[in-house]
């Protein structure tokens, strides 16, 4: 499986830089003076909890409680490895050549040595006839458990490729709180259109069930 080293070093993508990086091998423990890098895989799910859906008042797609249960993970730094459980809660937007999905969700990985929990997002963007959506990305960031205490994971799930890219970055650190919001005494002036153009991302209503590569090639598919 090909692998890009993918980090978020603030909110947005970006390079780790000054740091070595190791690539430990499955099952051993990685230098504790370098980085943790680390790529992994997704295997069958075991259970799916599907949504309630509907429609906002503005005609937005809804749904809330979707669970995928018991995703089996496979990293090569073990610490990360064990069943995953995500909930999601979404919000969709249909356009006239395709469509867009926003999926706030939390997460919990479990093994026999500790687990991980925290938070992210999945983003969706297909465009009608493409042959694979314009992108289809899902980030975690979770904080140690057990005998992981202390630990911080950064995982970037890429799922827009042939066959899905988990890669992950593990680091003994105490996260940083989030910044006060950025403000503006004076609102923006805004010159454009607030809403896309008719050739911009476009409309299907996904339905979100399946394994992380059921997801992905759904999303993929031509629409009628």
């Amino acid at each position: 499986m090909k692998s890009k080293l993918t980090v978020i070093t603030a909110i947005t993508f970006g390079l780790l830089v000054g740091a070595a990086v190791s690539v430990a091998a499955q099952g051993e423990e990685p230098e504790a003076s370098s980085v943790a890098y680390a790529t992994g895989r997704s295997g069958e799910i075991a259970e799916v909890v599907q949504p309630t859906q509907g429609r906002a008042a503005d005609g937005h797609r809804q749904w809330r409680g979707l669970r995928f249960v018991d995703i089996p993970l496979e990293f090569s730094d073990a610490r990360l490895s064990g069943l995953l459980t995500i909930s999601s809660n979404g919000a969709g937007e249909d356009f006239p050549d395709g469509f867009a999905n926003l999926e706030p969700r939390t997460y919990r990985i479990v093994n026999e040595d500790g687990g991980w929990a925290g938070s992210g997002e999945r983003m969706l963007a297909v465009r009608r006839g493409e042959p694979r959506p314009l992108i289809n990305q899902e980030t975690m960031v979770l904080f140690g458990e057990g005998d992981y205490v202390g630990l911080v994971a950064y995982v970037h799930i890429e799922l827009a490729n042939e066959e899905p890219e988990l890669e992950a970055v593990i680091l003994d650190i105490e996260m940083a709180p989030l910044p006060e919001p950025i403000a503006s005494e004076e609102p923006p002036d805004i010159t454009q259109p607030r809403r896309p153009a008719p050739d911009s991302v476009g409309p299907t209503v996904l339905e979100p069930s399946g394994t992380i590569d059921d997801i992905r090639r759904e999303a993929a598919a031509p629409t009628e």
